[in-house]
């Protein structure tokens, strides 16, 4: 199988790949900055495309040939980028868009969404939206959720009119249980339900990419062994077969 993944140079993207190439999966990594050399994940026996999303005829170079995609690219969440609509709907939005578009353009049919526990927070009591079903659809709060949550609709339509076999992965929060370092450089000292391993992640995504079915369907994704009950997560168990790999009880609870 050959696959894309959209932000492979970020850091959800540097650990998602993980599986897929322990899986023999051949990939094709698309980020708009070049990759370090230095990362592991990111070796010269992959395919590197240096694109923006954002540009449908890279995307179009970007999708020819694969077999399928893992669409984890997200607009930076630095100060002010989601302020105004104009960066988080070209990256998140539009560059959702376009690949479903090349998608169907090159017959792929099977995608994987990563979205988030923001897109339907607003249905539930939890600050972060991490107490909400998955079946629950899009109702968010804030610019970001409106971008995750604009990204699931495009999603199901594209998957309900061509026919494709299309996941959501709403995840928490994207941890690495090895280093206990998130995006943002912060070290990770307390425990918490909805930490969620980047690995973890990418699992999900390879079980879906190689599973039969079609259609449309959402699965939250995180790696504590709480989380299967009061996030739902038992239900991405019990479709794809999964178990998480990285259940951080390294972290001290309290």
């Amino acid at each position: 199988m050959k696959v894309l993944v959209t932000g492979a140079a970020g850091y959800l993207g540097r650990g998602l790949v993980v599986p897929f190439e322990r899986g023999g999966c051949s990939l094709r990594l698309m980020d708009v900055a070049t990759p370090p050399p230095s990362l592991p994940s990111l070796e010269s026996r992959h395919e590197v495309v240096v694109g923006d999303v954002a540009d449908l005829e890279a995307v179009r170079v970007a999708v020819r040939g694969v077999d399928g995609i893992v669409i984890a690219h997200m607009a930076p969440r630095e100060p002010n980028s989601y302020a105004v609509p104009t960066l988080p709907f070209d990256v998140n939005v539009k560059g959702t868009a376009n690949l479903f578009h090349a998608a169907v353009e090159n017959g792929v049919k099977r995608v994987v969404l990563i979205s988030s526990t923001a897109a339907p927070i607003a249905h539930g009591k939890s600050e972060h939206g991490q107490d909400v079903p998955h079946t629950a659809l899009p109702k968010s709060r804030g610019m970001y959720g409106l971008t995750k949550a604009l990204q699931e609709i495009i999603a199901e339509q594209y998957a309900r009119e061509h026919g494709m076999g299309v996941a959501a992965l709403r995840v928490g929060w994207v941890m690495d249980q090895d280093s206990l370092v998130n995006k943002y450089g912060t070290r990770v000292t307390r425990y918490s339900t909805m930490l969620t391993d980047r690995r973890d992640i990418g699992e999900v995504a390879r079980l879906w990419l190689e599973h039969s079915a079609l259609g449309y369907e959402v699965f939250n994704v995180m790696s504590t062994s709480e989380s299967m009950v009061a996030s739902d997560v038992q239900h991405t168990c019990d479709f794809l077969g999964w178990r998480p790999g990285y259940p951080f009880d390294n972290l001290p609870r309290g």
